[in-house]
């Protein structure tokens, strides 16, 4: 079959016959690019199109075939209720308020839906003469009528220059053939008066566009400038991105600890960062290997995302909801949609990135689809062919691998987040602080999203629709799992969320195990105190202390609030005692050591253990809810989930009440038995100025320091631990090593936390930039320098006495800048700075370091440089690191004139903060030192010029704080 199109060039039409041959040639490209079409343009609009239509497929395939179905009847639903009358007031009937904005984005969405269904072959209504005018009339009369340059915003921006513009964008393309200049350029003319500039907020120009807003919009004038062949379009859309790119140190974005925020102070990873990566994986696809293609250096990051911050968060298929804002009151979106939508983006990803990332993705997306049996009709159920297509063809490639489970610890400080992975679990846990909200409501969503971010607890197993299937809409929202609360009845939240006032949140990892904290002050009560959490191997422990209130309520802290099976009727047995199975069971438990839940699927039992014995209360009931309680536009019938709840009661208005429990996962009742007799944890300490456990069984201790005093914490009646400052401390012994984690949570110290371990080391492994090692024996201390560090953590891996390798940390022999121009022959060697820049002559500055390799004379396993930037011109400047070509030069005689040139690159790094230390690898160039003349130069200059502030001042070895100073890093 032959599609007999008309394609426009030069404002004029050319031969029917031609044109369909060249459209016909465009789709039945498939994925490859065509190699200059008609034009550049039409090539980069029939990609586009692929993406909207499918591109070439089999209507055979039976997953392909449904779809197809469904473009059909969605499209006959719309077209059959149009309003096509000459005197008609709006298209649909239903969609007739303009008052509201989401009125003109819904009436363009139903018209590219039908536009869809006519770009869709193996659909009835594929090339229909009849949808096709309709579909312009409509396009037409809504220009007419509601979206023009003579119109003004009204109710929410976000239809105006996102909603609204995107699916007209997409008709455009879909109906490109049957639209005449004139109209294209009307609609243009629309889209240009709303989203003239893709950086800038329309409706209030002070407000600078960041995050997925920014990337929605500059794919609005991206696909604008297709349609319309505008290469300044193209290019002013192409290179709004480069803002995005950048990692942030607060506000929106994607941060380096892989957290995203998007409004200031909400975790967002799973809706708004979705929506970037979802723009990002299209525009880059469309835009490969043509003229506005992206180049901007900073693009590796965007793989990075992938890895860092989407990876981690995506369990089975599933986006876990505590970073999805307040997407998570949308019915049509639950954890494993939105999960599902993500795993296509990062399919459409793969398209466009390096061989090597690309098959990283393709694993994770395999592994993904293999393991998410949640979706009645099938994994490929309602999504789009083009999604369907790419994913099957990654499924059945033999040559791709299912990514193996991940297992890590994760600290997200830029969000108040937390994730622990292991074999056959995952844990996550949703924390709020005087940076991040408890949760945010705007636009009539999350009504009841008030105690979300107070510690709710998440654990994945394999009950794989545990917070789907309504979990939303019939939860208690006052007894959520890990949540310290006061029943305080509260109105639903019509405006965004809350902070607390509390700064010390967030905790410690080495990215096997984590201790994390958090000082809260509940939300419309006087409620106070202290949680902490330590993820350990195969098992969760949570503390509690100092929790206060006085408001005359019974307060309890839920251990758990687990929706149950069709029945309802999962076995709970409590210290060996089976209890009742019916719904509407509840009992006050004293001296319980544990419990187990039969879960719903294999893999998801669960245990409890209460060290020392507990008070515990226990409830199953059956919960009835409607999605429209906590959303506005939700749907209106009733839902109903069992739950079975654990929770410790703290009776009313307590004072310094505490509690300890360890949650067990994939624990049969018989493990719980035999747990309880021999645990292997010990709560160290559970108060108000730290709280710490042990894990005998990996050698684990977790500690958090709630205050700035001198606090030490016991093990066995004997100091173990010492803190100066607030801080959070993880460390684990094994066979000859010490390691040690050290994080400040509340983000606000400038200085130091100096930590004492009591035990005797040999010598040094590793260190991570801002770390030093002050004494080794008869205890260990380290000093850590957390200054704009933003809740990282800092690790340092020791030898013990009579085992492991040892390291050597050594200083600069001499270091200097050297500066043009008229400076050209000026000595800068005692300056506490090394300064580089790249700007006009007279600015420029290039920076020397030179280390002193004479005690050695055998090769080394190991060698790291740190530098750490005392002050900066502006965040995301580019250096690099050369090895100089020559090593005669000395601290007072380098000048600009006689510095040596560069010899081989070693690294090169984005400059962000003052304070976060740069460390690159130098093992091969200190290995040809030692067999050379024992000296090793570094030059580090800046290879794009970003400005007059383009310049990073690094801490030379003059600097006032020792730990700033250059270092040296040798593993024999």
């Amino acid at each position: 079959m032959m599609m007999m199109l008309k394609v426009r060039k030069g404002g004029r039409r050319m031969p029917a016959l031609l044109a369909g041959l060249l459209c016909w040639a465009l789709l039945m490209a498939g994925l490859a690019a065509p190699a200059r079409a008609a034009d550049e343009y039409d090539g980069l609009r029939a990609k586009w199109l692929q993406l909207l239509t499918g591109g070439t497929y089999s209507t055979s395939d039976p997953d392909v075939a449904a779809q197809i179905g469904v473009i059909t009847d969605t499209a006959n639903g719309y077209w059959t209720s149009m309003d096509t009358s000459a005197g008609r007031t709006a298209l649909w009937s239903d969609l007739n308020d303009w008052t509201k904005s989401a009125t003109i984005t819904s009436s363009y969405n139903r018209l590219k839906s039908m536009a869809i269904a006519y770009g869709t072959t193996g659909s009835s209504l594929y090339g229909n003469a009849g949808l096709a005018a309709d579909i312009v009339s409509g396009l037409d009369w809504m220009y007419t009528n509601k979206y023009n340059a003579g119109q003004s915003e009204t109710d929410n921006w976000w239809d105006w220059e996102i909603g609204t513009p995107q699916a007209l964008n997409d008709t455009t393309v879909l109906m490109y053939d049957q639209l005449s200049s004139t109209q294209l350029s009307n609609y243009f003319s629309a889209i240009d008066h709303f989203v003239p500039d893709p950086t800038k907020r329309t409706n209030s120009s002070s407000v600078t566009e960041t995050g997925a807003n920014r990337a929605d919009k500059a794919q609005v004038v991206i696909v604008r400038g297709i349609v319309g062949k505008s290469s300044a379009k193209i290019a002013q859309g192409r290179d709004a991105l480069s803002q995005i790119f950048l990692y942030v140190t607060s506000g929106d974005g994607f941060y380096t600890d892989g957290s995203f925020i998007q409004h200031t102070y909400y975790a967002y990873t799973g809706s708004y960062g979705a929506v970037l990566l979802g723009d990002m994986a299209r525009l880059l696809y469309v835009l490969q290997g043509s003229t506005w293609a992206v180049t901007d250096p900073n693009l590796g990051n965007v793989y990075k995302w992938v890895t860092d911050s989407f990876q981690p968060l995506e369990y089975k298929g599933a986006m876990m909801d505590m970073v999805r804002g307040r997407a998570i009151s949308r019915e049509s979106s639950q954890d494993h949609q939105a999960g599902r939508g993500i795993v296509a983006s990062i399919e459409r990803l793969a398209l466009s990135a390096p061989a090597d990332k690309a098959a990283l993705f393709k694993s994770m997306v395999k592994a993904w689809v293999q393991q998410d049996t949640t979706f009645p009709g099938g994994y490929y159920a309602n999504m789009g062919i083009f999604d369907i297509v790419q994913l099957k063809a990654i499924v059945g490639d033999s040559s791709v691998s299912p990514a193996p489970e991940l297992v890590k610890s994760f600290v997200f400080a830029g969000m108040d987040r937390a994730v622990h992975l292991r074999p056959g679990f995952g844990f996550g846990l949703s924390l709020s602080s005087s940076r991040i909200a408890r949760y945010e409501s705007i636009n009539g969503e999350n009504l009841h999203g008030w105690h979300t971010g107070d510690g709710m607890t998440y654990l994945y197993n394999g009950d794989l629709p545990q917070y789907g299937q309504d979990y939303w809409a019939t939860v208690n929202p006052y007894r959520l799992p890990g949540t310290t609360v006061d029943p305080v009845s509260l109105t639903n939240a019509l405006g965004q969320g809350s902070r607390s006032s509390y700064n010390w949140v967030g905790g410690a990892t080495d990215g096997t195990y984590s201790a994390v904290g958090m000082q809260f002050g509940a939300i419309g009560t006087d409620l106070t105190g202290k949680k902490s959490w330590f993820l350990l191997a195969d098992k969760l422990v949570a503390l509690g202390a100092g929790i206060t209130s006085a408001s005359g309520r019974p307060i309890e802290t839920i251990v758990d609030n687990r929706k149950l099976g069709g029945s309802g009727s999962n076995a709970l047995t409590v210290n060996g005692t089976a209890k009742p199975t019916s719904s509407g069971w509840s009992e006050t438990m004293t001296g319980v050591s544990w419990a187990q839940l039969a879960g719903s699927a294999a893999g998801s039992d669960i245990g409890y253990y209460f060290p020392g014995g507990a008070t515990v209360s226990g409830l199953r009931e059956a919960r009835s809810g409607k999605w429209s309680d906590i959303n506005t536009g939700g749907t209106t019938d009733s839902r109903t989930n069992s739950f079975l709840s654990l929770a410790v009661p703290h009776g009313t208005s307590p004072a310094n009440a505490s509690y300890a429990y360890a949650v067990l996962p994939n624990k049969s009742a018989s493990a719980m038995a035999s747990y309880a007799a021999n645990p292997d944890i010990v709560v160290l300490e559970n108060g108000t100025d730290a709280q710490a456990v042990k894990d005998m069984s990996v050698g684990v201790v977790g500690i958090n320091f709630w205050n700035d005093i001198t606090k030490t914490v016991n093990d066995g009646g004997a100091p173990y631990a010492t803190s100066d400052k607030k801080a959070s401390v993880l460390t684990q012994e094994t066979s000859g090593t010490l390691e040690i984690a050290v994080a400040d949570p509340t983000q606000a110290n400038t200085g130091l936390i100096n930590v004492e371990i009591n035990r005797s080391a040999a010598g040094i492994i590793s260190l991570d930039p801002g770390v030093t090692v002050t004494q080794l024996s008869p205890t260990v201390k380290v000093s850590v320098n957390v200054k704009s560090a933003k809740g990282k953590s800092f690790v340092a891996k020791l030898s013990l006495t009579g085992s492991g390798s040892t390291g050597t940390a050594i200083s600069p022999a001499a270091d200097a800048y050297v500066r043009d121009g008229s400076y050209a022959g000026i000595n800068y060697g005692s300056d506490p700075s090394l300064t580089v820049k790249l700007d006009g002559t007279g600015y420029n500055r290039n920076s020397f370091v030179k280390f002193d390799l004479s005690a050695y004379s055998s090769p080394v396993s190991a060698a790291r440089v740190t530098l750490v930037p005392a002050s900066v011109g502006m965040a995301g400047i580019v250096n690099q690191a050369y090895v100089g070509a020559s090593d005669s030069w000395t601290e007072t005689g380098i000048t600009w004139n006689n510095q040596p040139a560069a010899g081989a690159m070693l690294a090169g790094w984005v400059v962000q903060d003052p304070g976060d230390a740069v460390s690159f690898d130098v093992t091969d160039a200190v290995n040809t030192a030692i067999t050379g003349d024992k000296l090793l130069t570094l030059r580090v200059t800046s290879p794009t010029n970003p400005g007059s502030n383009g310049w990073v001042n690094y801490a030379s070895k003059e600097y006032g704080t020792a730990s700033y100073r250059p270092q040296l890093l040798l593993i024999p």
